[in-house]
């Protein structure tokens, strides 16, 4: 069976910054580090990728323990909400 990890929601999403004033809402975000490789296995989890934008960070985690099969994005790549970062083999 097959699992995407996909970007959550930005608008409710991200942590904002110490004294941070959000006056907009920004529904992309930079791939700031990515803890995987295809073919990596990941357990349920696991910290799978950090993302950040003007509005905050956002951490996200392994829906379930398997194979990453397809991850077509590197560190550095703009993702938008419901973007999926990832599928997971769970086989």
């Amino acid at each position: 069976m097959e699992i995407n990890i996909e970007v959550p929601d930005l608008s409710t999403a991200l942590t904002p910054p110490v004294n941070a004033r959000q006056e907009h809402v920004i529904h992309r975000a930079t791939i700031s580090d990515l803890y995987f490789e295809e073919k990596d296995e990941i357990e349920e989890g696991e910290l799978f990728a950090v993302l950040i934008n003007e509005n905050g960070t956002c951490e996200i985690s392994a829906p379930a323990s398997g194979i990453i099969a397809f991850l077509p994005y590197e560190e550095g790549d703009s993702v938008g909400s419901e973007d999926v970062l990832a599928t997971i083999d769970t086989q």
